[in-house]
């Protein structure tokens, strides 16, 4: 046995059932986040970055479980520690005629008590909503003439590519935002936990916990800089969502009154037709921009979905501290 060991059982196993807390609190952000991120089906606006927003979605949940259960078993062998100090000490101290290095005051220090906020709230619905444009006659008549014109489809984009659910999307992010906060304030708990614990216990076993203990504030560190970054991508995509909705949507609206209006002068002889060929003129020019605009914001959305794959690739089981394995012995 280690002749510089020294321990107080209760602030052992205060520890213990404080990373036991932090597991649970793990095991909650996983529900959470099955309960708040169920899928990423935003709408037509936001489809593309769809299917890996979705696997990032189910690999931080995957990963926030395993968090849990090994944070669990962490406790459980910290209390085995400590119930095993307790049964060896006095006969250890006998054999090799040393005082005896564990104490036990039957309270443990104020340092294991939780102060962060480690269980999220529900997240905020911003009410955000996607500008409308209004089926109807006017509409009709503006597309079959730019169809007829040789433009695109724009009613087309009404239905295939500005609509979706942006709440949902908001909502979403709102999320992600508390998510990242909860696992900011479990890596805070048990960094204060572990220089609480480090002022009376010392030893072999200390020193491999405080150094296990660091690689687990390393994860979460980097989990919650994930989770943040998460939302962020997710903010700047409804944020553009909407301005390109309102900017296409627009375009639209202008397209519609153009053509109503060029029907007017179409009754006119020579003036009238030369007005016509000059607004449908425009009509087209505006079609191609209201294209472009889309394509930029697909672009845009290629960015984030790259981000979103990044974030999934960096969150694996093998980032994680592997599990713990309860001693045979105290050491």
């Amino acid at each position: 046995m280690d002749e510089r060991l020294t321990v107080e059982l209760a602030d052992l196993r205060g520890w213990a059932d404080q990373v036991g807390r932090a597991g649970d609190d793990c095991a909650y952000l996983a529900d959470y986040l099955t309960s708040f991120v169920p899928d990423g089906d935003f709408g037509p606006i936001l489809a593309p970055i769809r299917a890996d927003y979705e696997r990032l979605a189910g690999r931080v949940r995957e990963v926030i479980s395993l968090e849990s259960d090994r944070l669990d078993d962490t406790g459980a062998a910290l209390r085995h520690a400590a119930a095993s100090y307790a049964r060896t000490d006095a006969r250890v101290a006998q054999d090799l005629g040393v005082a005896a290095a564990v104490t036990d005051d039957g309270r443990a220090g104020r340092g294991f008590h939780d102060t962060g906020p480690s269980t999220p709230p529900a997240p905020e619905y911003g009410g955000e909503v996607l500008p409308v444009v209004t089926f109807g006659w006017a509409l009709d008549q503006a597309n079959e003439v730019v169809t007829r014109i040789g433009g695109p489809d724009i009613r087309s984009w009404v239905t295939d590519r500005v609509a979706g659910d942006i709440g949902k999307a908001a909502a979403q992010a709102s999320a992600w935002e508390h998510a990242g906060r909860a696992l900011v304030a479990v890596r805070g708990n048990l960094a204060r936990g572990s220089q609480a614990v480090a002022r009376s216990w010392d030893g072999a076993a200390a020193a491999s916990s405080r150094s296990y203990t660091d690689a687990w504030l390393g994860a979460l560190e980097r989990q919650s800089d994930t989770l943040a970054g998460v939302a962020a991508h997710l903010r700047d995509a409804i944020e553009q969502a909407v301005d390109v909705a309102q900017l296409v949507t627009d375009m639209i609206k202008e397209i519609v009154s153009i053509v109503v209006a060029g029907w007017g002068y179409a009754s006119i002889p020579i003036f009238g037709q030369a007005q016509l060929v000059e607004r449908f003129s425009d009509v087209l020019r505006l079609a191609w921009d209201a294209k472009k605009v889309l394509a930029v914001f697909w672009y845009f959305l290629l960015v984030i979905k790259d981000g979103f794959v990044l974030a999934a690739d960096c969150l694996a089981a093998e980032s994680l501290p592997a599990p713990p394995s309860l001693p045979a012995r105290a050491t």
